[in-house]
């Protein structure tokens, strides 16, 4: 029998979720809802994305979180990729006591070297290189390279298309954005942001901002 995923939380990140999930051939069991969604004209919305599925055989439940109870054979992964669904993983730990999954896309590589904690998500194309350390819900999405000896720590997202270099530290709650470069033996701090694009080659203060590797003011 295939392994059920369920997601905790609706975030546009769900796709590669389901997208990793059928790579894997896991049955996408169910969406559990925490909070109201969110829609612009710009994004797609959950029925859309689950519509897509049915193609695939894939009919997942949709259900608040005052109606969930865990089940067997499931696998756990958060849905929202923003470094506050620290909460949402608080709140099922304290309520289940639930352990959550890794979900690693076929397509990427992670070194035998590298280690992974509960909760985490590497995407499509990317590279884990050896010593490599995750802490718990880091959230790798596709074709990133994470360098030999980095550690990330818990919460931290790196978007498409990032490069981290090798024996570098990030802190928790930190966002990598699409594209951007952090060079070797950096240390980035708790809660930074480090925008499209930015190339970082010197260390980055706790909740400052990077842009186009110019330093902004701090993240409130």
């Amino acid at each position: 029998m295939p392994q059920k995923l369920v997601i905790f939380g609706v975030s546009n990140i769900i796709s590669d979720l389901f997208d990793c999930a059928l790579a894997l051939g896991m049955d996408i069991s169910r969406v559990v809802i925490h909070l109201p969604e969110q829609i612009s004209e710009r994004d797609v919305s959950l029925s859309n994305r689950i519509a897509a599925l049915q193609a695939f055989g894939q009919h997942p439940l949709v259900q608040k979180l005052e109606e969930f109870a865990p089940g067997p054979d499931e696998v756990y992964i958060l849905g929202p990729t923003t470094p506050t669904r620290s909460a949402l993983a608080a709140t099922l730990q304290e309520k289940f006591g639930l352990r959550f999954g890794t979900l690693v896309h076929p397509s990427a590589y992670v070194s035998p070297l590298a280690s992974l904690s509960e909760g985490v998500f590497i995407g499509a194309n990317s590279v884990v290189g050896p010593g490599a350390k995750l802490a718990r819900h880091v959230f790798i999405n596709r074709g990133v390279t994470i360098g030999h000896d980095t550690q990330i720590e818990s919460f931290s997202r790196v978007l498409p298309g990032a490069n981290i270099g090798g024996l570098t530290r990030i802190g928790q709650g930190v966002t990598i954005a699409i594209g951007a470069t952090v060079t070797e033996r950096l240390v980035i701090g708790d809660r930074a942001f480090i925008g499209a694009a930015a190339v970082v080659n010197a260390d980055v203060a706790a909740e400052a901002a990077i842009i186009g590797g110019r330093s902004r003011a701090k993240i409130i």
